[in-house]
């Protein structure tokens, strides 16, 4: 391998796969507020067009990132109050 091959390899590809497993696994588990169709849809445009359809889904889906970190604080601080544990 020459330096070129490396260099792409670690700049460009591992990045990218990284970005889209997890956006596959932001759809697949931790998206609730999506539909079957909705998440089939994203799903198949990512694996159809990769980085294009990663950088579509951060872009277009990011509404609902705020409410299910929102979501999921307040059920952390009510598991919290319910053990008598302080954050």
């Amino acid at each position: 391998m020459t330096f070129w091959d490396v260099f792409w390899l670690l700049a460009v590809f591992i990045p990218l796969t990284i970005l889209w497993i997890t956006c596959v696994l932001d759809i697949i588990f931790r998206r609730h507020d999506l539909s079957g169709l909705a998440r089939a849809a994203w799903v198949l445009l990512i694996i159809v067009l990769p980085a294009l359809g990663s950088l579509a889904y951060l872009a277009f889906s990011g509404a609902g990132e705020g409410v299910q970190s929102s979501s999921a604080s307040a059920a952390r601080d009510d598991a919290m109050r319910v053990t008598g544990r302080t954050p």
